[in-house]
């Protein structure tokens, strides 16, 4: 618990109802902080603008994108914004690591230990520390990478990102290539895992005329992809031999 009368504004947004009524209910017990829930994903970036809020729980979802959660940092570059999920992966921790000012409090915690968090947050720290994997490496992508990377999890044959890109299928084999020796992956489905590891929330969508989504509309954001972090670089040292692996 909070020692001290100072009382923390604190922003709860979860996709469930219960859930976040009830984390409300739980954080308004320790008697120093002011909550306000904000059901809605769309508002939450005014709300938290508006609030200008101490904390934000936010309890991860997969409509959330990398994009939302830069959009949010932006919009409440003040707060301490607390993922809260049942897990968090390695390269997840990473990328919002990159993004700056985020914490994480895992959904399986007991209320007591979820209130003596939640006040460890609020005085600044971070009551469990997340370091990098031992061995992990983060490899920066150019937008057009990012931009094919997260196509091709959604699963899009190299005509249909050639498509989305408004460039030719030679030229996206060609992108995949590079992208396999500049990654370390096998195959497209390898660097496909790479990616969905990587975004872990959400996937980049195109709005059907050659253009991504960049606003935050609904779940549609384009994620804030500018590198994949790859927890296990030992076994990947560049296959050189992948050109008919760019293929479908």
């Amino acid at each position: 618990m909070i020692t001290n009368q100072r009382r923390y504004l604190t922003l709860v947004h979860a996709e469930e109802g219960v859930v976040a009524s009830g984390a409300a209910s739980l954080i308004s017990s320790a008697g120093n902080f002011d909550v306000v829930v904000e059901p809605e994903l769309s508002n939450l970036i005014p709300q938290a603008e508006s609030m200008a809020p101490e904390l934000i729980l936010l309890a991860l979802s997969p409509a959330m994108t990398l994009r939302f959660l830069s959009l949010l940092r932006q919009a409440a570059a003040d707060a301490r914004i607390i993922l809260w999920d049942h897990g968090f992966s390695e390269e997840l921790v990473e990328q919002a690591r990159e993004l700056g000012g985020f914490w994480f409090l895992e959904r399986g915690d007991s209320a007591e230990d979820f209130l003596k968090n939640m006040s460890a947050i609020a005085r600044g720290d971070q009551p469990i520390p997340r370091k990098a994997a031992e061995g992990s490496t983060t490899i920066g992508l150019t937008q057009r990478e990012a931009q094919l990377i997260t196509l091709l999890v959604q699963g899009l044959r190299n005509k249909e990102i050639g498509a989305c890109l408004g460039i030719t299928e030679g030229t996206v084999r060609i992108y995949l290539t590079k992208l396999f020796i500049k990654v370390g992956a096998r195959d497209r489905f390898e660097l496909a895992v790479f990616g969905l590891k990587n975004l872990n929330c959400g996937h980049a969508f195109w709005d059907g005329h050659n253009a991504f989504v960049t606003d935050v509309d609904e779940d549609r954001a384009r994620p804030a992809l500018r590198s994949l972090v790859l927890v296990e670089p030992k076994r990947r040292r560049g296959y050189h031999r992948l050109a008919r692996a760019a293929g479908e």
